[in-house]
């Protein structure tokens, strides 16, 4: 019976890494706004521009804020308008009701409440990452789930200025709605004339910020462009590593344990037995879903990306109920020795970066 339904698992893998980079043009954004017409949270949901009614905004600035979100293709925007007095636990209430990939607001005074709550989200949620673009939140947030932007704001070509703050919209959707075979790191904010730079200074050049997990907008041959796109990551360990502090490399992750785990809760739990063989059918898929993503350069071609029963885990798990005979298996009878309901996997895959750098000696004779 087993075998009959596990075929489901390899479309549903081949399905999802074929369609990888379209799905990651396909990002859902959520937008918390503070608005004098709002009475408790209401939520909107737009896929155009035209979807937007000014009416449902006595805040001028946010129907100008939300417009900006629409400056690329979008798949979805959630927007939750509260007003100056709604509890934040009444936002989360409503925000925990939707699926999204980004958040943002243009409230200036919840940049830092949004990071730390995203950071919490994303310690409470193995499935399912989100995403939070904020500005200026001086105490670091040093998350590879937080982009914080630095700089006061700018100007826009059409004229007047924009905040930082409701900056984070136009950001955060086009992070939202960006392939995944392509980073943010020199995207061209064409809308901008200029972008505030005065946080620059003598020892503390750009390249200081963006080491310190700064995303910085940079003035650069008429044009403002995303400097090295970066989330706020800046401690690393073996499980937060350097790379991860690169933008591309959180999405692709994001998108790949997203689909692991769905999968395998929709297609896998519950309907099998847990025998090694029905592991190794599962596994298989994954390795499979692999290949498809090192075709489409999402995991590296030239890396040897697989995985496989984590036979140190699963030794360990049987030695922690008191079979200390396990202690002396070799990995072989491990594996044969499934342990209850669990199954304990381990990957090894390497996501493949954007070129950003380039270092070109040429020996002139």
């Amino acid at each position: 019976m087993a075998r009959l339904g596990l075929p489901n698992i390899d479309i549903e893998f081949t399905q999802k890494a074929v369609t990888a980079v379209q799905r990651s043009e396909r990002g859902i954004l959520a937008i918390i706004v503070k608005d004098d017409k709002a009475t408790g949270v209401t939520k909107f949901v737009y896929r155009r521009a035209t979807d937007v009614n000014k009416s449902d905004y006595l805040t001028e600035s946010n129907y100008t804020d939300i417009q900006r979100a629409f400056n690329v293709a979008v798949n979805k925007v959630y927007v939750f308008r509260c007003n100056a007095t709604t509890e934040a636990k009444d936002v989360v209430k409503e925000l925990e009701k939707v699926r999204y990939n980004y958040v943002c607001t243009n409230d200036t005074n919840y940049q830092s409440g949004l990071a730390t709550y995203v950071k919490q989200f994303n310690a409470d949620n193995p499935g399912h990452k989100v995403v939070a673009v904020v500005a200026n939140v001086e105490t670091k947030p040093d998350s590879k789930y937080v982009i914080n932007i630095k700089g006061t704001g700018g100007t826009l070509v059409e004229g007047g200025t924009v905040t930082a703050a409701s900056y984070t919209i136009r950001v955060a959707s086009t992070l939202a709605n960006l392939p995944m075979n392509r980073s943010l790191t020199y995207y061209v904010f064409g809308e901008l004339a200029s972008w505030d730079d005065s946080y620059i200074e003598d020892g503390k050049d750009i390249n200081y910020w963006i080491d310190n997990g700064w995303l910085t907008l940079i003035n650069d041959d008429e044009e403002v462009k995303c400097g090295r796109a970066v989330n706020s990551l800046t401690t690393f360990t073996g499980t937060d590593t350097e790379d991860m502090s690169h933008i591309i490399i959180v999405e692709s992750m994001n998108m790949i344990l997203e689909d692991i785990y769905t999968t395998f809760k929709d297609y896998y739990v519950g309907k099998y037995k847990n025998t090694l063989s029905n592991q190794r059918l599962f596994i298989s898929s994954v390795n499979t879903y692999f290949r498809q993503l090192a075709a489409s350069e999402i995991l590296d071609p030239d890396y040897d990306n697989h995985c496989d029963v984590d036979a140190t885990a699963q030794r360990n798990a049987w030695t922690a109920i008191g079979k200390s005979e396990a202690e002396d298996w070799d990995d072989n009878k491990v594996i044969h020795m499934p342990f209850r309901t669990n199954v304990f996997i381990a990957g090894d895959c390497k996501i493949a970066d954007c070129i950003e750098d380039l270092k070109f000696v040429i020996a002139l004779a």
